[in-house]
């Protein structure tokens, strides 16, 4: 079984470099297209999307994710409902998920503390904020 814990990065070849997954659950493509473009300049990121909360559950079981972003405000299940079912799962109970939600008032940030987020990003994404809180969580090492 793959270690799901964040701070052990998955090894992707001989030369020990590692790779971290994050999965990203995104209904708008504008926004799916967006976040997998600023997770691919990071090295050692491999992005994973998925469109709807169903899917992105079966991802995020089968992939064992380092990290998930997860919007909110998703159709048929909101975040807090998918965030629920992530942390009865025992595969992916320790899995850092982000909220990614363009509701910004502090209230709204809040309820996601309180739900289990480990951050709440708020959208539109201000790229080197993003970048930051992810390597928060993960220890990226980012080109200056």
């Amino acid at each position: 079984m793959i270690d799901a814990t964040p701070s052990v990065p998955k090894e992707t070849n001989a030369e020990t470099k590692h790779e971290y997954v994050i999965l990203y659950v995104e209904d708008n493509p504008a926004n799916l297209r967006l976040v997998t473009k600023i997770l691919s300049s990071l090295p050692d990121v491999k992005c994973i999307t998925a469109h709807e909360p169903v899917s992105g559950l079966e991802l995020a079981k089968k992939q064992l994710p380092d990290l998930i972003l997860l919007d909110i405000n998703l159709p048929t299940m909101d975040g807090y409902a998918v965030l629920q079912q992530l942390k009865e799962s025992p595969d992916t109970k320790n899995t850092p998920v982000i909220a990614v939600s363009a509701n910004a008032m502090p209230s709204d940030i809040q309820k996601s503390a309180a739900a289990g987020f480990v951050n709440h990003i708020t959208k539109p994404i201000v790229i080197t904020d993003f970048i930051e809180e992810i390597r928060k969580i993960l220890p990226l090492q980012v080109n200056s």
